[in-house]
């Protein structure tokens, strides 16, 4: 038994079809791309046949990102077609969904097996907290889709899917969703050495996870965007960069990984999915990406100048409205604000410039007065007054790349990433009970220079299983996000954290 249909639509949405019922993952369709038109569909999949929409039975969305999440696109649909998500803890997303929408939505709980018309729908949340996204499992008859969009899996997910399933099609993205290291002030050599490390990085996970699974097919997925404004447009053709296409990764694979890239499946929005398929390495898009984006950017010029036209220019300090957003935030997460441990620098530029201090150890929201700070955001003021109105998240703002920063020590600070990205009292709750009283109690035994030691099981960042990783350059490497930790201290070199390690 198998899909009577299934279509590739462009970047993290695939159409599946039976006799019974139709299905859509993850819709991104809209002409003004995503995140105030940062971000555009690679390749421009707009206009695709959309005969299907009217007729459509459920569509299944994996998180809240924009190029996940086509609020436009739902608000369109036939009002019987049913939305289905993960059951997440945090209530944000649905109810924006609610608030828009007057389709039924249907939540299910984690790693729950779901019935869409005699197609199982099972998803998987990812951990940690505050950090919502979902893998979703599709099975019908002998198939079995394993659609990981853009979650990233722990060891134990892997381990429960090749206990649970026989996969046929692996889905999977393979390229960057991040502002870091390209908004950040490295030299250009620095810069190469990042996006170079983090693209093998990502090649490394995917086939990480095809030895894992060993799907039948693994079908390059959630590609990259494009960059179309005037800003980040020199983005696209970077040497190196984290946004590699689908033909980069196949013939990273075909060169490197021979036997593993016949298992690559290279599609083009539109393209159905069977056994006769036929690598799609032809389209302009990859033979000739710079003429294919100039005219991709001329289409869109019109697009881009409109969302820049909505967000509003200020010519006024920004500290009394900074005060009130950030004064309650402030008050509301004491342990995160603790750990986050110091004073990140507004750089505010733009019409009116100024410097704004925001002090986690002392609940102050100030102009820069001789201050340290161990972290600073270059920023228009037109862009932070968007977050300030609450128009924009600072997720959403960060993934437009639109600002620079720069870090001392140059140390990811995730728990200062936490309270910008979740900016809600309740997420903090949820976040901090997660990370600072769930402390993992499993241990496992370690060997290292000839001493036993006992260790903490779990990576402090995503849980990852640590007795998995690897040493390499005295270093315990996690092997789910490659976070490093020295030995035999525990302490973390790629952020502020730490692994218990104690003499055995």
């Amino acid at each position: 038994m198998i899909f009577s249909d299934i279509k590739y639509l462009g970047h993290a949405s695939l159409y599946l079809e039976t006799d019974e019922v139709s299905i859509v993952t993850d819709p991104w369709f809209s002409k003004t791309g995503a995140y105030e038109s940062s971000w555009f569909q690679y390749p421009d999949n707009t206009d695709i046949d959309f005969k299907w929409v009217d007729g459509l039975d459920y569509v299944c969305i994996s998180h809240e990102h924009q190029d996940h999440c086509d609020i436009g696109f739902l608000k369109n649909l036939n009002p019987s077609t049913k939305i289905v998500t993960a059951n997440f803890i945090n209530k944000r997303y649905v109810n924006l969904l609610k608030d828009n929408l007057v389709n039924e939505i249907i939540e299910v709980d984690d790693r729950t097996t779901f019935d869409l018309g005699g197609v199982k729908y099972t998803p998987m949340i990812q951990i940690p907290m505050g950090q919502e996204d979902s893998a979703m499992i599709f099975e019908f008859g002998d198939e079995v889709i394993m659609n990981f969009n853009d979650m990233k899996p722990s060891q134990n997910d892997i381990d429960w899917i090749k206990d649970k399933f026989d996969v046929t099609y692996l889905l999977k993205q393979f390229s960057g969703a991040s502002w870091y290291p390209l908004i950040y002030d490295y030299d250009d050599e620095k810069m190469y050495d990042l996006c170079r490390d983090k693209r093998l990085f990502k090649y490394q996970v995917i086939l990480n996870v095809i030895n894992e699974l060993n799907p039948k097919f693994y079908i390059p997925f959630a590609g990259p965007p494009c960059l179309l404004r005037d800003e980040t447009y020199h983005i696209n053709f970077l040497e190196e960069n984290t946004f590699p296409n689908e033909a980069d990764i196949y013939n990273f694979f075909k060169e490197n990984h021979p036997k593993i890239s016949e298992k690559f499946m290279v599609l083009m929005p539109g393209d159905s999915v069977d056994d006769d398929w036929k690598h799609n390495l032809q389209h302009e898009c990859f033979t000739d990406k710079e003429l294919y984006l100039k005219k991709y950017k001329d289409r869109r010029e019109l697009i881009i100048k409109e969302a820049s036209n909505r967000i509003e220019k200020v010519n006024h300090s920004l500290l009394k409205k900074s005060i009130k957003y950030f004064y309650p935030l402030l008050r509301s997460a004491p342990r995160l604000c603790e750990n986050i441990g110091g004073s990140i620098l507004f750089n505010i530029s733009g019409d009116y410039e100024e410097k704004i201090i925001l002090d986690f150890l002392n609940n102050k929201v100030k102009l820069l007065n001789d201050d340290e700070y161990f972290y600073e955001f270059d920023i228009e003021g037109k862009w932070l007054n968007h977050i300030l109105e609450k128009q924009m998240t600072w997720e959403e703002f960060f993934l437009t790349l639109n600002f620079k920063a720069r870090r001392k020590p140059d140390l990811y600070n995730e728990h200062l990433m936490a309270f910008l990205k979740l900016a809600d009292p309740i997420s903090y709750k949820e976040y901090e009970d997660f990370h600072f009283d769930e402390l993992e109690e499993e241990t496992f035994n370690l060997t290292y220079n000839g001493k036993d030691y006992k260790c903490q099981k779990y990576c402090p960042h995503a849980r990852g299983d640590m007795s998995k990783g690897k040493i390499v350059d005295n270093k315990l490497v996690c092997p789910t996000h490659n976070w490093k930790f020295s030995l035999p201290d525990g302490q973390c070199i790629t952020n502020k954290s730490k692994l218990i390690i104690e003499a055995a």
